[in-house]
């Protein structure tokens, strides 16, 4: 039985704690593509704006190259350390400078850190009056950063907002993992993944996400702002694993979100529009933090 297809996808972000140390996210980015081209897997880049805006060709190679651009915000900050003001202000100069850059309609939109969380739902609203039509940005799940439990694991519509394609977890005894990003996917055993895929619903999205750092092993340790010093040690375990483990995935890109099942979805009719097993999920049904 053929394991079920995994959507690629690439954050790419500069988490230098002081601009002082070398600019390693370039090298590491190509060679990240470079890796996509030789084992021909399309995939979705979310970009940092200031990142995009200081290094544009790193944009301009990945579109080039067939892969979707998204943005990752314009800072790599958590959506609870902004404002709306300034969350609104970022969305629309990060997609507006995407898309001059690559040339496409840049409809996704990532959090940094799945930082969509109850204290964030503010966001939701603006990132579709931004322009994107979908996000990848919930963790439906208790987590030691950011996570959102008692949302849907499957592909959903926020009321008044964007489709969600909530991360991938894996239920075990007393926990649930993102079994297929970053961290987790580096140094998780290979049989978990296995077990996740294996259990994987038919409707879920399932994909994958990494970061150029993680291609990165001879990058000196230096702790990341917002996620503290053991959460920092963690990011930079094993990371010469991650080429090895990089081969998991599908060549696979988003689900067409112009096929029938993903129709163009307005406020006034998204109820009779969306398909079975894709529903609408308002603020109200979710629950709370860390429940």
């Amino acid at each position: 039985m053929m394991p079920p297809a995994v959507t690629v996808t690439v954050d790419v972000e500069d988490l230098r704690p002081t601009p002082d140390l070398p600019e390693r996210v370039v090298e590491m980015t190509h060679r990240v593509l470079d890796l996509l081209a030789e084992t021909g897997h399309r995939a979705s880049v979310f970009m940092v704006g200031e990142l995009a805006e200081r290094r544009p060709n790193l944009v301009r190679r990945a579109a080039a190259e067939g892969h979707e651009v998204g943005l990752h915000s314009w800072r790599h900050v958590p959506i609870p350390t902004q404002s709306p003001d300034e969350f609104d202000h970022d969305l629309r100069r990060g997609r507006a400078l995407l898309q001059d850059l690559s040339g496409q309609a840049v409809e996704g939109y990532r959090a940094p850190m799945m930082s969509l969380v109850p204290a964030s739902a503010w966001a939701i609203p603006l990132v579709t009056e931004a322009g994107f039509t979908y996000s990848s940005s919930v963790l439906p799940g208790p987590s030691p950063l950011y996570g959102w439990p008692g949302l849907p694991r499957r592909p959903f519509r926020w009321a008044g907002g964007p489709i969600e394609l909530p991360c991938p977890l894996v239920r075990l005894p007393g926990i649930d993992l993102p079994y297929l990003g970053g961290t987790y996917l580096r140094l998780l055993p290979s049989a978990l993944r296995r077990l996740g895929l294996r259990r994987a619903d038919p409707d879920e999205v399932l994909w994958a996400y990494c970061h150029p750092w993680e291609f990165d092993p001879d990058e000196a340790f230096h702790p990341h702002d917002h996620i503290g010093m053991l959460a920092s040690r963690i990011a930079w375990l094993r990371r010469s694993r991650w080429s090895a483990r990089s081969g998991v995935c599908s060549p696979t890109r988003w689900p067409d979100r112009s096929a029938s099942q993903w129709p163009t979805w307005t406020p006034t009719r998204f109820r009779s529009s969306i398909p079975p097993g894709v529903p609408t999920w308002g603020l109200q049904r979710a629950g709370p933090m860390g429940g």
